[in-house]
């Protein structure tokens, strides 16, 4: 579409200065030759008037009549022309400004479209890290509980946990949203970095385990007290609300970016379905001017031809005066032949 719109650097108006240039001079050829049938019309009659013997009755007047068809004729095709040549001008303009519009207009929407795109890859930068800390968050947070107690923990982090990642995962893989590809995509990511994390946490739980049963084979004489279980309890307990809260954040965080990458999503949509129909309202405009230089070529090409054709009937109305001239000459000196003739009997008649 760029190329489109930046094809050249010639302008309409310079098209069709070149064309109007080559009109003048069929409009300068029109003039000179209504002049010389002007400038015929004028010096002629007082020959034809001289000359009125050599014609035919109705021949002058017909030869006038036809001078002055001629002249209408040439003045006719030099109004039409001129007008072609301002309707050409006015359209130039029309069509220059309408193509800087529309470049202009081109060059915001790729503006908006690259400001858009910079969002997205920085909100799809941005995502990810936010989720590890979290993730290392949450980490940190189950090892201090193993390390505090390792019986409860182990049964409640393992429950906790298989919880949470599992609702991430499926809230992750539903895709029946309307994101685009790259909003899936970005998803994707995040559940392959989700599940490599669950899968490290496993094998830390299974580590941890392990060490727990060792513990609690070597230390089973040092059992707490009652006490210190419900006190241990209770600070599990709120350490777990703190998790679920921790949890919720996250959950309304992924809600958030959902919303922001569908508006960018609808918003990305909107600005390619404008630059097609922008694209498509330029190959139009284009077709049509094509279609008026097309006919204003044809009608061009039908004003050569009919000053063609009226050149030859000059040249033709050229040949039949000077013929006309000649055959008047010719009886001319015909009749004063016979004056002569008639002179001369009349002389032997008084002899």
């Amino acid at each position: 579409m760029e190329d489109t719109l930046t094809c050249s650097h010639t302008t309409f108006s310079q098209v069709f200065g070149r064309q109007g240039q080559l009109m003048q001079a069929t409009v300068q050829s029109l003039n000179s030759l209504n002049d010389q049938i002007a400038q015929f019309m004028v010096t002629r009659p007082c020959n034809l008037a001289d000359e009125d013997e050599a014609f035919m009755p109705g021949e002058r007047d017909t030869l006038r009549k036809s001078m002055t068809l001629m002249r209408h004729l040439l003045m006719d095709a030099q109004g039409k022309i001129l007008k072609m040549m301002e309707d050409n001008k006015q359209l130039a303009q029309r069509i220059d400004g309408a193509i800087q519009s529309a470049s202009q207009e081109v060059t915001n929407l790729r503006s908006e479209l690259s400001a858009t795109s910079r969002r997205l890859a920085e909100l799809g930068a941005s995502s990810p890290p936010a989720l590890e800390n979290h993730h290392h968050q949450h980490n940190h947070h189950d090892d201090s509980l193993h390390y505090r107690d390792p019986p409860v923990h182990h049964r409640q982090k393992t429950v906790v946990t298989d919880m949470c990642y599992s609702t991430q995962i499926s809230s992750l893989m539903d895709f029946g949203t309307p994101d685009c590809s790259l909003g899936k995509v970005l998803l994707q990511e995040e559940v392959a970095q989700l599940q490599e994390e669950v899968h490290l946490l496993r094998q830390m739980k299974d580590m941890l385990s392990k060490d727990l049963e060792e513990t609690q084979g070597g230390c089973s004489a040092n059992l707490l007290s009652a006490t210190e279980l419900r006190v241990q309890l209770s600070d599990k307990e709120q350490e777990l609300d703190r998790a679920k809260e921790a949890l919720q954040a996250m959950k309304a965080d992924r809600k958030r970016l959902k919303v922001e990458k569908a508006d960018l999503v609808s918003q990305m949509q909107q600005l390619y379905a404008t630059l097609e129909s922008r694209e498509d309202q330029l190959r139009e405009f284009i077709r049509n001017y094509d279609q008026h230089r097309k006919e204003s070529e044809d009608a061009v090409k039908a004003l050569a031809k009919e000053k063609d054709m009226l050149e030859r009937e000059k040249w033709d109305l050229r040949r039949q005066t000077k013929e006309a001239t000649e055959q008047a000459n010719i009886l001319r000196s015909q009749m004063d032949m016979k004056e002569n003739r008639i002179k001369e009997l009349e002389a032997e008649l008084t002899m």
